[in-house]
């Protein structure tokens, strides 16, 4: 277990009247460490900390800020022995009111301008996920319709490709109708016409399975 040590430190710099003790009484409690933070007459803050060692040092790099408007100039820090003689963290306040009721008016500003510091933070973040979601839509919008496109062509290809196969089927039937008497001929024809009702067919799937495509993607 660690050993528990007291530290006395004297803050200096721009820390008063700009809610510099509210920020050292919450970093001190988050790391259970016991004593108190005050003003000096000279215009720096004291604080007198108990606890491990290791979180003394943390708690020191918490409070040594430069952030509007506080700014630390230095940290003077003195260890010695815990005495035990604290139960808790306090701000000593000053006995004069009015010093009091300022000092109260500027850490309300502070936490003012840091809550709006913070969700003007979220509310960037939030833009940045809707410019986000906006790209992939239309990202999705440009790949719907390029595979449309694709899919007309496909389409068009296939109509083509049964014209093709109408003509020569008209093209057969007419020379079934002219050369009745020539059996050789019909034989001949009648297998050119079966070929190409094979082509046909195999054309009219074609067309089937695609509309049934076009029916699942709801298209038609």
């Amino acid at each position: 277990m660690n050993s528990i040590e007291q530290a006395h430190l004297i803050i200096k710099g721009r820390v008063q009247k700009a809610g510099y003790r509210d920020h050292i009484d919450e970093m001190a409690f988050n790391l259970d460490l016991t004593g108190y933070v005050k003003n000096l007459p000279d215009g720096s803050v004291e604080v007198v900390c108990e606890g491990e060692r290791e979180k003394i040092e943390q708690f020191i790099d918490l409070i040594w800020i430069k952030q509007y408007p506080i700014s630390v100039e230095d940290i003077e820090v003195d260890y010695s022995d815990a005495t035990g003689e604290f139960r808790d963290f306090e701000i000593i306040r000053e006995e004069d009111l009015t010093e009091a009721v300022y000092e109260r008016m500027d850490t309300a500003a502070r936490y003012m301008r840091e809550m709006n510091r913070n969700l003007g933070e979220k509310i960037d973040k939030v833009g940045e996920k809707v410019d986000k979601v906006a790209e992939k839509v239309d990202a999705g919008r440009k790949e719907n319709k390029k595979g449309f496109s694709m899919l007309g062509e496909k389409i068009d290809k296939v109509a083509e490709k049964v014209d093709i196969v109408g003509d020569k089927v008209d093209k057969v039937a007419e020379k079934v109708g002219t050369v009745k008497e020539d059996t050789g001929e019909i034989r001949r024809s009648l297998h050119t016409l079966e070929d190409h009702m094979l082509k046909y067919e195999e054309l009219r799937r074609d067309i089937l399975e695609i509309k049934q495509a076009l029916k699942e993607k709801g298209i038609v």
